[in-house]
């Protein structure tokens, strides 16, 4: 008897498939750049179309709530268009192949939308074809709870199919066009851009220096990045990579520091092929935590050049999250059964999968690791660097004058305790030294040099410091004894108020005032 019944997919579906297919609304431009690039992709492939005229464009007409889509690859052949856009998850596409496989990418826009218009032609035939989803009616039917409607019936109801327009013959193309968009971040030019200059798969920019050198490893190690002309209204994409690292002040960005070189690291599967293949950067400031002004930090995930997930996905492999951050580069997910889950904000659950979040730890304790020496040669550094700051204030105070002779007992006790900091952190730079000599460790050794700087005129200026004592046999002046309007009796009285004033006050205004009393008795 339960074979004769016929199961039925409720309208409900529908909602799982639109709007609660995708928790971050821009995912419908990864979805659709996504489609194009396989489009743009068949039509390479066929010599339709060279990479030199291979395009993506994007319109945002914030005025009118519409976005569209448009590419110049193969298109839809005429009559598979019904059944292409019709139907649900009826992809001909191939897993591990083609960047979209299963025929529900194209029904995000829904979710978001009033109006969901699908146009397209192929080289060879003299029709557009044109397939319309009336989202809004879509959306109603849905959420009307009254009505028990199949999703095949909601499907039939709310699109239309139309063939009559003419096109030039050799025309091919697929157009998609959302009009009514209720969601505003998605209208937001600035928003959308900064999303697609690290999600879609865009060449790197021409000020970003390492992208040939990035590249011809790439190419070294047979890995193709993928890359597409992708136009938002007049500006062409690029990677938001960027030499220079910065911080914000005040909404502000300024620069901290730079990528200094860029180091390349793989692993292959059981059967010996490429698993993933990435890059990472070593900068001047390796030690820090870039903040999110830098929009490119992070290890980030891609596959077919295009990012899976977001700059968390690839944080639960190191030991310490946030060391993610410490850093900027890119893995690539290579094996063709490593397959993006339907959100792309991670991978499916896989044995292999397993293999390379295990693998991939091993770079991760390499960048946790750097970033903790960066940060022992920094501080090393600057303390030996103190020594000689501390001589100078010395040597300023001393000129400008002591208020009491505690004073000299402090300066000798401060520039004690930065000799004595300077010579354990010396010893800390002669084991990193050491390290550096037995491991070879490339990246250690360029953020080492970058750090120190170790020339022969460094090494005798900063690494052997020599304490200085400053004693009684130097005869300190007295800033009262600077005082040339008073008498020997008064500056002896002066120079007390001035101890005082040391002893109550805090520093800066302890200074202020006596500055104030020096102007008016020299």
């Amino acid at each position: 008897m339960a074979d004769l019944i016929t199961p039925i997919i409720g309208k409900y579906v529908l909602e799982n498939l639109t709007t609660g297919m995708y928790n971050d609304p821009f995912c419908v431009y990864r979805e659709y750049i996504q489609n194009a690039a396989d489009a743009i992709d068949k039509a390479l492939s066929t010599n339709l179309i060279n990479s030199s005229n291979a395009k993506i464009y994007i319109q945002i007409h914030k005025e009118s709530r519409q976005i569209t889509f448009e590419d110049n690859g193969t298109g839809i052949a005429h009559y598979k268009v019904v059944d292409v856009l019709r139907n649900i998850a009826q992809s001909d596409k191939v897993i591990g192949k083609d960047k979209g496989f299963r025929g529900i990418g194209r029904l995000g826009g829904l979710g978001y939308c009033e109006e969901l218009l699908f146009e397209t032609s192929c080289a060879g035939e003299e029709v557009k074809s044109v397939l319309k989803w009336d989202a809004k009616l879509l959306k109603r039917m849905v959420h009307d709870r009254t009505t028990k409607e199949s999703a095949i019936d909601v499907i039939a109801t709310v699109t239309s199919f139309f063939d009559t327009e003419k096109e030039e013959l050799n025309k091919h193309y697929f157009k998609v066009t959302l009009s009514g968009v209720s969601n505003p971040d998605l209208l937001d030019f600035a928003a959308v851009k900064d999303y697609l200059q690290m999600v879609a798969p865009l060449p790197f920019a021409g000020g970003f220096i390492f992208r040939t050198k990035i590249k011809e490893d790439a190419a070294l190690h047979g890995v193709t990045l993928d890359e597409y002309t992708v136009f938002l209204n007049q500006d062409k994409l690029y990677k938001e990579y960027t030499t220079q690292l910065y911080k914000e002040v005040n909404g502000k960005r300024s620069s901290i520091g730079e990528i200094k070189d860029v180091f390349f690291f793989n692993q292959k599967d059981k059967a010996g092929n490429l698993l993933y293949w990435g890059w990472r950067s070593v900068s001047n400031i390796q030690n820090i935590r870039l903040t999110s002004v830098n929009k490119a930090r992070g290890l980030r995930l891609r596959k077919g050049n295009i990012q899976i997930g977001d700059e968390y996905v690839l944080s639960k492999c190191f030991r310490d999250t946030r060391f993610n951050h410490y850093v900027i580069g890119e893995v690539h997910a290579l094996s063709p059964a490593l397959v993006p889950n339907g959100r792309r904000d991670d991978f499916e659950d896989s044995d292999l999968y397993t293999d390379f979040k295990t693998k991939l730890k091993s770079i991760c304790d390499i960048i946790q690791k750097l970033a903790v020496d960066a940060s022992k040669i920094t501080s090393a550094q600057k303390k030996i660097e103190e020594v000689e700051k501390t001589k100078d204030e010395i040597k300023t105070t001393l000129e400008k004058g002591i208020t009491n002779k505690q004073e000299i007992d402090l300066l000798n006790s401060k520039l004690t305790q930065k000799q004595n900091e300077a010579e354990v952190a010396v010893r800390d730079l002669q084991k990193i030294e050491k390290t550096i000599a037995t491991s070879g460790d490339e990246a250690l050794t360029r953020i080492y040099q970058h750090i120190v700087k170790p020339t022969e005129e460094n090494k005798s200026k900063h690494i052997s410091p020599e304490i200085v004592y400053i004693n009684n046999e130097n005869k300190p002046i007295f800033r009262s004894d600077k005082l040339s309007k008073l008498t020997k009796a008064e500056r002896k009285l002066v120079g007390e108020i001035f101890d005082v004033i040391t002893k109550v006050l805090s520093k800066d205004l302890a200074e202020n005032l006596i500055q104030k009393l020096e102007e008016n008795f020299k």
